[in-house]
């Protein structure tokens, strides 16, 4: 698990886990929408493809039920999926 601290001088704490609710921000407004202005932080050459995706089908033909919130392509030629759990 990665961890966040502040650093002061030559001090680092660890920092709380918190919810973005608790900090008054929502994953889609929020989280999702400075995700897609900074792709870099997926990867350095990440370009974000969609957002919101949820024009396919299972491999059943049904159509889907859920979304992809981020779909990226690498410089590889390699998708990138993001999807939030809450």
């Amino acid at each position: 698990m990665d961890h966040l601290f502040t650093v002061e001088g030559a001090t680092a704490a660890p920092v709380a886990p918190t919810a973005l609710a608790a900090e008054g921000l929502l994953e889609r407004q929020h989280l999702q929408e400075w995700v897609i202005a900074h792709p870099q932080v997926l990867g350095e050459s990440v370009l974000v493809i969609t957002a919101e995706f949820d024009r396919w089908a299972d491999t059943d033909g049904v159509p889907a039920r859920d979304r992809l919130d981020i779909l990226g392509l690498d410089a590889t030629g390699r998708l990138g999926l993001v999807r939030a759990i809450m």
